[in-house]
């Protein structure tokens, strides 16, 4: 019996149903629409951006729970708890984030972040140990705000870290 299970869930691919994925690009648009929302009230970038990545994510979420009961469809159900689960470890994250550090750190942060922008033309690159020198030692800024903020901008898609963290790679916006 267990391998006729087994054999079951190996070849178990559930997609998403049509109204599973309606609701799940309607929460998508919503969140984003929130985030947007309040970052213009705060005047403030989010520290979690709301991407395509992170719908993606969902997704992925949302097929592993309908794998796990061998549905061959993922339902609005799964959906649902796929949603809860994102939501539950986002506000995890963004309440960490929060107690991280005080209100004058937040702004370095932020101005470290505008910096980093002007300083590395999308496709450009650098390597970590000079923004370091740069922004550390010459212009003042703590190490702490300096990671801060490239945690933040690779969250956001904006630089990539590549070689181990080595190398700091303008990607995006």
């Amino acid at each position: 019996m267990l391998l006729i299970l087994l054999m079951q869930h190996r070849k178990c691919a559930p997609r998403l149903s049509p109204e599973a994925a309606e609701k799940l690009s309607s929460h998508f648009v919503s969140i984003r629409r929130q985030v947007h929302a309040a970052e213009m009230t705060a005047n403030q970038r989010s520290s979690i951006p709301i991407t395509v990545r992170q719908l993606e994510a969902i997704v992925r979420i949302t097929e592993s729970l309908a794998k796990l009961t061998l549905s061959p469809v993922a339902t609005e159900d799964h959906v649902d708890e796929a949603i809860r689960l994102f939501l539950a470890s986002t506000m995890d994250a963004v309440t960490q984030g929060e107690g991280q550090g005080s209100k004058e750190l937040m702004d370095e942060v932020n101005k470290v972040e505008d910096e980093l922008r002007r300083r590395l033309a999308i496709g450009w690159s650098t390597s970590l140990a000079t923004l370091k020198r740069e922004f550390v030692d010459s212009r003042g800024y703590s190490e702490q705000a300096l990671n801060r903020a490239l945690i933040v901008l690779q969250r956001r898609e904006t630089i990539q870290l590549r070689h181990g963290g080595a190398q700091v790679y303008r990607s995006g916006i």
